[in-house]
């Protein structure tokens, strides 16, 4: 019996390395394309452009390059989840200003959103596993700036209770069909309703993968054509 179970470990971790090498390439290929070609214009052109032109080509060569290193990123946390080895280390940190902080970040590069961070309850220093949260947040984030129209507004709520942190992530994007909502979660799931929007399905798999091992919960509430709002609960540690 454990043989078996073994064997059906190694073929599910076999399929999974099959589809990352196909997701990653398909998924790399684009940036990789657009790079090279700002590249060749700044080398054959940027001795004759105007600033304002070669600061656009600049900006997009940053803007590849910042989605090659998420897609790394999440492909090497996946890769540790799936193995077992996704570590857990927390460490206090001022939250508050920890999220207004990633907040700044993510809204320094995205320039068609407003990103309208809140907090509820008395901050304080909390132990908590920074590069598991900046997963969770980033990706959340990320998503509900993707799926929602231009000029709409994301709000980013932290909710301080007694015994557990809760994160809200809300926007008035595309919503998810109801018959997506039950594999969500699960690694290469995309919405029946993306269309051509870019995504590699990895990223609430980590979202996930990344709340259970801060042993706590993750669901949404969600209407197709209103928005989605993601809630996260942590338990405090210690």
């Amino acid at each position: 019996m454990e043989v078996e179970q073994a064997l059906v470990k190694e073929k599910e971790l076999s399929e999974l390395k099959s589809r990352f090498v196909s997701m990653t390439s398909h998924e790399f290929r684009t940036p990789l394309t657009a790079i090279l070609s700002s590249a060749e214009l700044l080398e054959d052109y940027g001795a004759i452009w105007h600033e304002e032109k070669k600061r656009h080509h600049l900006q997009r060569i940053q803007t590849q390059v910042q989605h090659m290193t998420f897609l790394l990123n999440d492909v090497l946390v996946m890769g540790k989840a799936e193995a077992g080895k996704l570590e857990f280390q927390p460490t206090p940190i001022d939250l508050f200003q920890w999220c207004r902080s990633l907040v700044e970040e993510i809204q320094l590069i995205t320039k068609t959103h407003e990103i309208v961070f809140h907090s509820q309850g008395k901050a304080e220093i909390v132990q908590i596993d920074e590069k598991l949260l900046r997963h969770i947040l980033t990706n959340l984030l990320s998503n509900a700036i993707k799926y929602s129209p231009t000029a709409t507004e994301v709000n980013f709520d932290l909710i301080w209770k007694p015994n557990q942190l809760v994160f809200q992530v809300c926007d008035r994007g595309i919503g998810i069909p109801a018959s997506d909502c039950k594999n969500l979660f699960d690694s290469f799931h995309r919405a029946t309703n993306v269309g051509n929007i870019a995504g590699t399905g990895l990223g609430l798999a980590i979202v996930k993968k990344a709340v259970e091992t801060h042993q706590g919960e993750i669901w949404f509430e969600t209407q197709v054509g209103m928005g989605t709002k993601f809630i996260v609960a942590i338990p405090l540690v210690g």
